[in-house]
């Protein structure tokens, strides 16, 4: 949930396009910063509390690795099916289709789905030396992304190759604990 980030470049990008149209602007924009609703929307029914500004807290609180006596509850993803890509888009680009005024809207949220895609986890150059294996234990699981060994705030090399691995879910927990936060994955 990067609310700024998303109002930011929904105005931006909206007033680029639709400089003489306010309402289109205006559903753009919108549509750039709603979808995160879902967010809201799953931490509220599992933690049971409909406090927006809670929900922001828990989101600031859940991008950082469990510390020692934390106990704290995890809600795990907060992300719906209008999250999916691949799903929401080709809906979204038919219904525009239909209906000239929803171009904005599909538009709108196919920006904020883009500031939402992590590049890093298409890194080629790791996956080719990774060869469909995980670089940790040498087991071809489904689950693998690329993890940085060092994050850019505590001074690794954001585009460096020698700062990128590929690893199973399973190996990516087991040296994040070792490591106890020096290692971060980029999701």
């Amino acid at each position: 949930m990067r609310l700024h980030v998303h109002l930011i470049a929904g105005v931006v990008a909206g007033s680029l396009i639709y400089r003489r149209d306010p309402l289109r602007l205006a559903l753009f924009t919108a549509a750039a910063v709603a979808i995160d609703i879902d967010h809201f929307v799953l931490y509220a029914m599992r933690s049971g509390n409909w406090d927006p500004l809670a929900a922001l807290l828990y989101d600031n609180f859940r991008k950082h690795s469990p510390r020692a006596g934390d106990t704290r509850p995890r809600y795990g993803s907060l992300r719906s099916i209008m999250h999916r890509a691949e799903l929401s888009l080709p809906l979204l680009a038919a219904a525009a289709c239909r209906w000239p005024l929803l171009r904005p809207i599909a538009l709108g949220v196919a920006l904020h789905l883009a500031l939402d895609l992590h590049l890093p986890h298409f890194d080629w150059r790791a996956w080719r030396r990774a060869a469909g294996r995980c670089e940790s234990c040498g087991v071809v699981r489904g689950d693998r992304e690329v993890y940085l060994i060092i994050p850019p705030a505590r001074g690794g090399a954001r585009f460096a190759l020698s700062n990128r691995v590929v690893w199973c879910g399973d190996c990516a927990r087991r040296i994040q604990k070792q490591g106890s936060g020096k290692r971060r994955t980029l999701s």
